[in-house]
């Protein structure tokens, strides 16, 4: 039998504009290694609403205790798909 590698990590998605605001979604991927064979999830876990300098985190089913403390590393991305965020 082949081992089975797992990998988990919190990732910034695609930021949306509404007028003023930002919705940036946070995911959760778990991707599990085979041999050559690799199976992705993606599961949304929280979305970031931002609006000028007020950043408000809702959190969704299943979304880690810790993602306050884990938005820390993911602070680059988040400020890049504000910035890059078409509108």
């Amino acid at each position: 039998m082949l081992p089975v590698r797992e990998e988990t990590e919190l990732v910034v998605g695609g930021a949306r504009r509404v007028g003023d605001r930002y919705i940036i979604p946070v995911i959760r991927t778990l991707v599990l290694h085979a041999g050559r064979t690799a199976v992705v999830s993606l599961t949304p876990v929280a979305l970031i609403i931002a609006e000028g300098e007020c950043e408000y985190l809702i959190r969704l089913p299943g979304a880690p205790r810790s993602i306050e403390s884990a938005l820390d590393t993911l602070r680059g991305d988040i400020d890049r798909q504000k910035r890059e965020c078409p509108g």
